[in-house]
């Protein structure tokens, strides 16, 4: 997927909640550079701030290592995966002032800084799986636009990044989509990645 491709879905994610500011802020910094060193994250629900930040030498060293021996399987990848997001996250986190930030999102909260509701979560990891695509650790697969769920009526909206298995069909949905979704666990704590069918339906992690 090109960056282009991935901006467009993250404005696509961050219209979808209606919100001016993140708007702005994204259209704003849509030319950050988005590679390791050098990329923006959203935090306090909606994106309503946008932090500039990025890996040192080390910490990359570190993410780039959980790919070392590549995976046999789409399935060994999709664990990988897991394990260099939540890295990502232990090491963005001092930085943005987002480590102690909570799993889920309190729907009343009147203190967010610092604190990411599924929007952010599916900015940020979208932001992270282009990073290792674009660096050619991640081979099995590719990056997909957020997918969306609930329409407060059948339930309340949640969204998530996702990804494709390469040899799969891209549909949605269907049997290669897969979600990434970092926003039930607390910073550092290793995503969910599902499929994009059972996700869709409701999953949750403590329905397993």
């Amino acid at each position: 997927m090109t960056r282009i491709t991935v901006i467009t879905g993250m404005i696509l994610l961050l219209a979808a909640c209606s919100s001016s500011p993140a708007m702005r802020l994204l259209q704003e910094h849509h030319q950050d550079v988005l590679v390791q060193q050098d990329f923006g994250i959203c935090e306090g629900y909606g994106c309503r701030y946008y932090r500039k930040t990025g890996l040192s030498a080390p910490e990359w060293h570190q993410i780039r290592q959980i790919f070392a021996v590549p995976a046999r399987t789409a399935a060994q990848e999709r664990d990988m995966i897991k394990t260099a997001i939540g890295r990502f996250e232990q090491f963005v986190g001092p930085k943005t002032g987002t480590g102690h930030d909570k799993a889920g999102a309190q729907i009343i909260n009147f203190s967010t800084r610092g604190q990411m509701d599924c929007i952010d979560e599916a900015f940020n990891t979208t932001t992270y799986l282009y990073i290792l695509r674009k660096a050619g650790l991640i081979r099995l697969h590719i990056l997909g636009k957020p997918l969306r769920r609930g329409n407060f009526f059948d339930r309340w909206p949640h969204n998530s990044a996702t990804i494709y298995e390469i040899g799969q069909d891209r549909v949605i949905n269907g049997p290669g989509h897969y979600v990434v979704d970092s926003w039930f666990h607390a910073n550092g704590e290793e995503p969910e990645i599902v499929p994009a069918s059972q996700w869709s339906q409701g999953w949750s992690p403590d329905h397993r």
